[in-house]
């Protein structure tokens, strides 16, 4: 959550698509966008939203780069899913040099995974839910995955500088944008495979969770209810997005999709209150491609009652790039979020 003007890349690998991003920040609190490529994430190199294909997935990455000419060799990367955790514990005040022993020690009680096959990190919230009590964010990655994500990028020809998480770059391009707010904010990245879900209070992330719904649920929907492929149901979805209009078959499955995961973001937001999130949602921002599905974002504020607004990841950021014109970015930008939250990291950051 914390910029420079140090210079790396912001590398997003999704399922769908893999996009990378290469800014500077300036004096002035804004930032120059330097570089910006998609790239298609190869189907083989991936299984069951895992990775079980580094090689192929740093040579597409390496072609991607060369092709776009990106010039930087520091990366961070964003882990999501399983992957890793990140949640908001509350323990005892204790002696800061006893401190990151005991968050070890916490922490066994809510990972689903042994401590010792994590890589964990930890930060001490300025503010706690009780006065005898301190509210530390833990962040943890399995370290079979933080492997695989390393490997990527050093067959890509990178130096994996930072390891980071999804949602947590999520809430450091809002916070470069929007700034930190006295009220707790939603945020909501509408991926392919999966929707990253990020409470943010004074610039403090308080819960994160992904949920499993994504783009591909509408194209899944649309496949098994009108018997078609998957590719005819991706080319049906995007042409009903594009003309606002479409079969009626298919807006049937596209309702019976948006009812789905309209639940399944009520469940995620019942789940953070009831897991101590006292601060009570009024807002939220939303980016990623799902979001563009025609009906999605109106349904979601209509049976949340929560205002729903679009985030603009480019709201303090310029392009100096030529290829990349105001038009095309306007069409992009709700695909460029966590890539640019990665590109605020800095050499040094943990």
């Amino acid at each position: 959550m914390f910029f420079s003007n140090k210079k790396i890349v912001g590398l997003d690998l999704g399922t769908s698509s893999i996009k990378l991003s290469e800014m500077t920040i300036n004096k002035n609190g804004t930032a120059t966008l330097e570089n910006f490529t998609f790239i298609s994430t190869p189907s083989e190199a991936l299984s069951n939203n895992e990775i079980v294909d580094s090689f192929l997935l740093g040579e597409v990455i390496k072609s991607g780069l060369k092709e776009n000419k990106f010039t930087r060799k520091n990366v961070c990367v964003g882990m999501w899913g399983t992957a890793a955790m990140v949640k908001k514990i509350s323990m005892p005040k204790v002696d800061p040099k006893l401190l990151r022993d005991q968050i070890k020690y916490e922490a066994q009680q809510y990972l689903p995974f042994e401590i010792s096959q994590v890589t964990l990190q930890y930060h001490v919230l300025p503010f706690a839910t009780q006065q005898d009590l301190m509210d530390v964010l833990i962040i943890a990655g399995q370290n079979e995955f933080v492997t695989k994500y390393v490997e990527i990028v050093r067959y890509a020809g990178l130096r994996p500088t930072i390891i980071d998480v999804s949602c947590l770059a999520l809430s450091n391009i809002f916070e470069f944008n929007y700034g930190k707010l006295n009220e707790p904010v939603a945020l909501f990245n509408f991926g392919n495979n999966s929707t990253q879900f990020v409470v943010v209070f004074r610039g403090e992330v308080i819960f994160a969770r992904d949920i499993p719904v994504g783009g591909f649920h509408f194209t899944n929907e649309i496949s098994k209810s009108m018997g078609v492929t998957l590719e005819e149901a991706e080319s049906l979805k995007i042409s009903g997005a594009q003309t606002k209009e479409s079969p009626e078959g298919t807006r049937t499955s596209m309702d019976v999709a948006i009812d789905y995961v309209t639940e399944e973001v009520k469940n995620s937001i019942e789940f953070y209150t009831s897991s101590g999130g006292d601060l009570q949602i009024t807002k939220a921002f939303f980016t990623g491609g799902a979001s563009l599905t025609v009906g999605l974002i109106d349904h979601l504020q209509k049976e949340l009652k929560i205002s729903f607004e679009e985030m603009n990841p480019l709201l303090k950021i310029q392009s100096n790039n030529k290829k990349l014109s105001s038009q095309y970015l306007k069409e992009i930008s709700p695909f460029m979020s966590v890539s640019l939250g990665l590109g605020l990291r800095q050499t040094g950051d943990t």
